[in-house]
This record gives structure tokens, sequence and C-alpha cells, in this order.
């Protein structure tokens, strides 16, 4: 059903001879993973009171919870509220309560990624300042009741990796991955020693700037993490790597460096709820998982915008 990235380039480029080379992929498979699963990863949800946004991510979260098989778990890569960067801590908190209304019904665990719209109160319009109670990442601390922006844990043999790839820059935010939390993912990795795959919010790698503007405009520090090499070199590392998930430009676009697949996934809320992005539905990425292998396939869960809604706005 969907394109799996298997272990024949590791193989073709081993010293293993040709009678192993023919062997079935399960002949191959470590005896400590698990059996087949799907996961599902949703991004850039963007809930507010506005332009139906509940409603469409309960209808993105239906569409999932009635698929043949039922994924395991949901990674939600960020956005999750509209945009809590401009809002007090009161507007983020409905903002907050119409995301967790919607997921009220769920039976599958939820893990959350941080997106730069989960950041509260940066920019000044907020009114809120940075020695204010849970400003910037307190808050997304406090909600989801965690110690770090970042974390890990295993399934079925393999290992999942939650990036925080948002940098705050005085009163903004830009894509960066700080020292720390570099030195976390390589021991990480390190110690986990399983296939694995890592999500965050702002992409490694993005070509949309340039397919729509040219190569000549300047950089976009706030579309792509701009430490990319420190990250790249760190998980170049760790053969495990075999995919790394983002969400942010809600397109669809995937590059294979290495051994490694980047994708960044379309958003559910499309054009932030006016309709496709860039000719991108909305959707979410289904992962499957069979032994060492992970494919996606992108699932468009079918929404309509209603007709009380400005698509030009």
């Amino acid at each position: 059903m969907f394109p799996l990235h298997s272990r024949r380039a590791f193989l073709k480029s081993s010293a293993l001879s040709a009678s192993a080379l023919a062997l079935p992929w399960w002949a191959c498979t470590p005896a400590k993973l698990g059996p087949d699963f799907s996961v599902a990863f949703m991004t850039d949800m963007h809930v507010d009171e506005r332009r139906h946004a509940q409603e469409g991510f309960r209808t993105a979260l239906n569409n999932m919870q009635a698929l043949p098989h039922k994924p395991s778990f949901l990674i939600n890569g960020g956005d999750l509220a509209y945009d809590i960067l401009a809002k007090n801590r009161e507007q983020a908190d409905a903002q907050y309560h119409l995301f967790d209304g919607a997921l009220s019904e769920i039976k599958i665990p939820v893990h959350n990624v941080m997106g730069n719209h989960d950041v509260l109160g940066v920019y000044e319009k907020s009114g809120m300042t940075p020695g204010d109670d849970l400003y910037g990442k307190e808050y997304f601390l406090q909600r989801f009741k965690r110690d770090s922006t970042y974390t890990s844990f295993d399934h079925e043999g393999w290992h999942f990796v939650l990036l925080d790839t948002i940098g705050i820059d005085g009163r903004t935010y830009h894509g960066y991955i700080d020292e720390e939390q570099l030195d976390w993912l390589d021991e990480d990795l390190a110690r986990a020693n399983k296939p694995t795959v890592i999500a965050g919010h702002i992409p490694l790698f993005s070509s949309y700037a340039e397919l729509l503007e040219g190569i000549e405009k300047p950089d976009h520090p706030k579309a792509v993490v701009n430490n990319v090499n420190d990250v790249a070199s760190v998980l170049l590392k760790h053969p495990g790597v075999k995919l790394v998930l983002a969400g942010h430009l809600h397109i669809n676009e995937t590059w294979h460096y290495k051994g490694i697949e980047f994708a960044n996934i379309g958003a559910v809320s499309g054009r932030w709820w006016r309709g496709p992005r860039d000719g991108f539905e909305e959707g979410y990425a289904l992962l499957s998982f069979k032994g060492e292998e992970v494919g996606w396939g992108y699932v468009d869960y079918g929404w309509d915008v209603p007709p009380d809604v400005d698509t030009e706005g």
C-alpha cells in the first residue's frame, strides 16, 4: 500500500554474501521487533473558534479511527492551537480547550510535538513579557505535563523521538535545535540502537521557498531548522534513523539523503481552514511499519470548507 524503505541499500553495500541477499525480509528482522503496526501523524491543526477548525480536526480524527487497522498511537506534529505566539494565557487556554475537546473521544495514546504557534506570548502584541508566568515554552510543558520539550519512547521494537525545533530569538522565533538537545539526541539514539522515526515541527530541509521565489532570494530562518548541518551530523552517526517527519509548511515534500527520508507533511488545516494549501488537500500521514521497514501515505480525510468561510482571507 505504501512505499517502504528497506534494508536493501545497506545489504548491497555490506560484505554479506549473495545468499544472504536472497533471504526474505522477515529472515533478516531481529526477534526484538514486534508485530506490524501503523501510526498516524497529524500536524498543523491550528484549532480555535474560527472557520469550523474544531469540527475539521474532529473530522480528521474520526477518519483516523474508522481506518480498517486503527493506528497504535497518534503523533501531533505541532501548531496544535491556531496561534498563541500572539496571545495571553487566557486566550491560549480558550484555544487549547477546543483542541482538547476534539481529542476527548480518542482511545489511543497521543504524543504532542511543540510547534512555533504553541509558544505563549512571544510576539509583543500578546501583551505578555518574558518575565510573565508560563511565557514561551513553559506553557506547553505545563499543559502537557512534560519535563522537557523533547522526549522519546519505544513501541514494538521501534524508537520514536519528538524534537523541539523552535528557537526563541528576542520576541520572535526561528528554526533551531540547541546544543543541549543535540547532545541528548546523540546519546538517546545511541542508547536506543533501534530502527527510529523522528518527528519535529519545523523541517530540516525544504525546497518550497526556492520553488516559489527562486534561489536568489534571502534565506527563510523561520521556514527550516537553521543549524541543519549540526543536526544532520548527529543523525547520520546512527544507521537506525529511517524517517524524519515535520510539518509547518502545510505541503507534502520529501527528501532522501544517505538512507534517511526527510518528509514534510501537509496540514490537517490545509490553508488554515480556508481550503487546500497550494494544491495540497487537508490531510495527515499514515505510517506503516513492517519489520525494519517504514513507509507512509497521505490521507485526504474529505474536509470541505463550509460555505460561510471566507476562502480569500
